[in-house]
């Protein structure tokens, strides 16, 4: 899936592409929380790059999306989506609740906050399109066509 189309020439920034934003995102991430470098990311600001980047990498697929695999499956062995798991019937809805509520009340520092972030990137999604938990993950896909130039 692209995020712009390689033969779009409206883009403010040229075609980029999801895979290359993904790289984009992440190297920003990563060297932003570091904070070895000009610019150190906050807590919120790493946590939104994060998010950002987690949609990236839903989009670019291929070798980003072992990411959203790993959360997925991080949720399944806890029994998300089942009444079989430790906590009994426990719904993908209570789980991005959970992510939510995380962010709000837990001690976040950038680091927790990129991880946090990154899985809820993944999450919010899987609960459907028609849930409020999919509107921050399809804002943010429509602004990267947006800038891509789609």
């Amino acid at each position: 899936m692209y995020l712009a189309a390689p033969t779009s020439t409206s883009s403010v920034v040229g075609f980029m592409g999801s895979g290359g934003l993904a790289v984009c995102l992440t190297v920003l991430l990563v060297f932003g929380v570091i904070g070895k470098g000009r610019y150190k990311l906050t807590t919120g600001k790493a946590g939104v790059v994060a998010f950002l980047a987690g949609t990236a990498f839903t989009a670019a697929g291929k070798i980003w999306q072992h990411a959203e695999v790993v959360v997925q499956q991080g949720w399944t062995g806890l029994g998300v989506g089942g009444s079989g798991g430790p906590f009994g019937e426990f719904g993908i809805g209570a789980a991005c609740a959970l992510l939510l509520i995380l962010m709000l009340v837990a001690p976040l520092n950038p680091v927790r906050a990129s991880a946090l972030c990154l899985i809820s990137a993944f999450t919010w999604p899987s609960a459907g399109d028609g849930a409020i938990w999919a509107v921050p993950g399809q804002f943010v896909a429509a602004l990267f066509m947006m800038v891509g130039g789609a």
